[in-house]
C-alpha cells in the first residue's frame, strides 16, 4: 500500500498517543518513518505488533537522570520508549562530546526497542562526531551451541563523518532481527533456513516456532556469540540495568550510546578527509562482475532520498491492516 509521507507520520503519532504524550509520539513517529522511508521494515512500524506493541506502553513515570559527569550520563527510562529516550541520550552525547571530547550515555529500563542503531549514530557523525551505539533487548537468542535464548537481537552502529554524509554501518548480532519474524508471522511466510530454533533445538523455517525458540548468531558461530555477549555487558550489568539471568528487569532495554571527537586525535577536518579517501580506495576496488561495491548505509538513503522526491511510502499490506493504518 502506498501512503504519502506526512499521512503515515500523523497516524502513526495518533495511534502511540494511546499511551504517550504527543511529543513523545512525534518523536517516535519520525524514527519510524524514518525508517520505512530507508526501507528497513523490520525496524520500521512493525515494532507497532507483535506481544508487546509499542503504543502499549505504560510508563512508571518522566525519563529520570540517575548519574551525571562532564563525560557520562546514566539515564533511568522509566519505561518510556526507548526511541525517545534514545533520541535524549543521542543528543546528551552530542553536547557532552562536543564540550569535552567523549561522551558515554546510558539508558536503561526503557521500554521496547529503539530500532536502527544507524538512526541515531548518523545524528552524531552529522555533528561532525563518531557515534557508536549498542543496546541488549529480551532474550531472543541462543548463544552458540546453546539452545535457550540468553541474549535479545544485540545490535551495534557506527557513524563515522566524512567530507560528503556520513557513513555509517549498524546490525543485529542475531541471524536475523525479532521483527523480521514478526513480519514473516504477519505476512504468513517462512523465514530462511539457518536463522533459527525452535523451543527444542531443532531448526526452523517456522517463524512463530522461532518465536517460541531462539534465534541464532549471525554467523552462526562463537564469534557472533562474542560480539552479542560484549554488548549486552556494555548494556546492561555497565549500566546497573538487566542482563541474561537478572529477572529484576527481565523485558527492559539498555543502550549504550558513545560520541568522539575527533580533535582528541587528528581533528575533525582531517578525520573526515582520511575517510573519505579510505571510502574512495574500497570503492576502487576490483569486482568480480564489474559491479558496484555496497558501501554500508548507501543503498538506505538512495531509497530515502527516492521516498522523499515521490512524497509516499509503500508499506506492507499485512502491517498496514493490522494497526488500522489507510492510504
Amino acid at each position: 500500500m502506498n501512503i504519502a509521507i506526512s499521512g503515515l507520520r500523523s497516524q502513526i503519532a495518533r495511534i502511540l498517543q494511546k499511551n504517550l504524550t504527543s511529543e513523545q509520539a512525534a518523536v517516535v513517529a519520525d524514527y519510524f518513518v524514518w525508517a520505512e522511508m530507508t526501507g528497513n521494515t523490520t525496524q520500521g512500524i512493525v515494532k507497532m505488533m507483535g506481544t508487546e506493541p509499542i503504543q502499549d506502553i505504560v510508563p512508571q513515570g518522566k525519563v529520570a537522570i540517575v548519574k551525571d559527569t562532564k563525560l557520562s550520563q546514566i539515564i533511568d527510562a522509566k519505561r518510556n520508549p526507548a526511541p525517545f529516550v534514545s533520541q535524549i541520550a543521542t543528543e546528551v552525547a552530542i553536547q557532552k562530546a562536543s564540550e569535552y571530547g567523549f561522551a558515554i550515555i546510558g539508558v536503561r529500563n526503557a521500554f521496547s526497542s529503539n530500532g536502527a542503531q544507524g538512526y541515531y549514530v548518523e545524528q552524531i557523525a552529522d555533528a561532525g562526531l563518531i557515534g557508536i551505539m549498542c543496546s541488549r533487548s529480551p532474550a531472543s537468542a541462543a548463544a552458540f551451541g546453546g539452545i535457550d535464548p540468553v541474549f535479545g537481537t544485540n545490535p551495534i552502529g557506527f557513524g563515522f563523518p566524512t567530507l560528503d554524509k556520513p557513513i555509517v554501518f549498524d546490525a543485529a548480532t542475531s541471524a536475523m532481527t525479532f521483527y523480521g519474524l514478526v513480519l514473516a508471522k504477519a505476512r504468513g511466510e517462512e523465514i530462511p533456513e539457518n536463522m533459527a530454533i525452535d523451543s527444542e533445538g531443532n531448526p526452523t523455517i517456522d517463524p512463530a516456532a522461532a518465536m517460541d525458540g531462539a534465534l541464532l548468531p549471525f554467523d552462526r558461530s562463537y564469534k557472533g556469540s562474542g560480539f552479542a555477549m560484549a554488548i549486552e555487558t556494555l548494556a546492561g550489568p555497565l549500566l546497573g540495568g538487566a542482563w541474561v539471568d537478572n529477572k529484576t528487569f527481565e523485558e527492559e532495554w539498555g543502550t549504550v550510546v558513545i560520541a568522539i571527537d575527533p580533535e582528541l586525535t587528528v581533528g575533525r577536518d582531517e578525520l573526515k578527509a582520511n575517510v573519505s579517501d579510505m571510502l574512495d580506495k574500497i570503492r576502487a576496488a576490483r569486482t568480480r562482475d564489474g559491479g558496484e561495491i555496497r558501501l554500508p548505509s548507501e543503498h538506505a538513503r538512495r531509497r530515502y532520498a527516492a521516498a522523499k522526491e515521490r512524497g509516499y511510502i509503500e508499506i506492507d499490506d499485512a502491517v498496514a491492516r493490522e494497526l488500522g493504518i489507510a492510504a
